[in-house]
């Protein structure tokens, strides 16, 4: 197991308890991504990607020339209004950016939808238990079977692309919320298994020199063999049909909404339909010379 990639806020003092590692900055505005970028290089660490945390919406953020070659991952409340981002929708375009969304708005299910169809990689952030799986079914339908140009959506294009037939499949690190790839630091350099966890000041270590191997640290070893406590349990989940690509993510809030079953059967389906229309693409290919 790779040693895994750091999530924590912009500071330049926590920056330089570690080094050798990918870090994901956290920030809640666009003014100080040079800034952030700078000191992370400087601390000997290397850059995976600025997170922007704005209360804003995407259409009211705006985006300089210098965040160009910068990997950004913008997570807004919502889109805005479409006419305010056209005007400067080239910009965005231009940066190495996935916006993040809330889908348990229904707006934003659309907004998602719009912007994947102008060319803006997405990606859908699922709710707390009010999240309405009909509509998130026609979106992921939209994201993996339309064939008209757009960008991807997560995380279905992630499950598209790394389903397999077999095998568990945790797309949770599409959200930086998988120990295998992503720790989480405070702002005093104190370990969480997720932002979740980092919030609720659960924390697993005082600092990333107590983790070692992260393979053999016994709290990331636990939380990543942690699904097995649904077939040991007799867990409702662990007879899903959906199992594979959900693994109990939701079951907090079956009793409130168990919709999550039918949305995820329907997510293998939609991912076989992709591989199969795949190969009747390539069998309808017109011979070359």
């Amino acid at each position: 197991m790779r040693s895994p990639n750091i999530v924590c806020p912009n500071s330049e003092s926590l920056l330089q308890k570690f080094k050798g590692h990918a870090v994901a900055l956290r920030m809640n505005s666009c003014d100080h991504i040079a800034e952030g970028v700078a000191h992370l290089r400087k601390s000997g660490n290397t850059l995976f990607c600025v997170i922007v945390e704005s209360d804003r919406p995407l259409a009211e953020i705006q985006f300089e020339d210098h965040h160009r070659g910068i990997p950004l991952a913008v997570m807004v409340p919502a889109a805005g209004r479409f006419r305010d981002l056209a005007a400067h929708l080239h910009r965005v375009r231009e940066l190495n950016l996935r916006v993040y969304l809330p889908c348990d708005n229904p707006d934003n299910l659309t907004s998602l939808r719009i912007l994947s169809s102008v060319g803006i990689h997405c990606c859908a952030v699922f709710g707390n238990g009010r999240t309405d799986w009909e509509s998130l079914a026609d979106l992921a339908t939209y994201a993996v079977l339309e064939r008209s140009p757009h960008a991807p959506i997560e995380p279905f294009a992630f499950i598209v692309s790394n389903y397999p037939a077999s095998k568990r499949l945790d797309w949770g690190r599409v959200f930086f919320d998988d120990p295998g790839h992503f720790l989480h630091l405070d702002e005093d350099g104190r370990v969480a298994l997720s932002q979740a966890e980092l919030a609720e000041k659960r924390f697993v270590a005082q600092s990333l020199g107590e983790i070692g191997a992260p393979d053999e640290f016994p709290p990331i070893r636990e939380r990543l063999r942690s699904w097995r406590h649904y077939f040991t349990d007799n867990h409702p989940c662990a007879f899903c049909a959906g199992w594979k690509i959900c693994l109990g993510k939701f079951s907090p809030s079956l009793s409130e909404n168990a919709g999550c079953s039918g949305f995820f059967t329907e997510m293998i389906d939609l991912v076989r339909q992709h591989t199969a229309l795949k190969v009747a693409l390539q069998e309808q290919r017109i011979w070359q010379l």
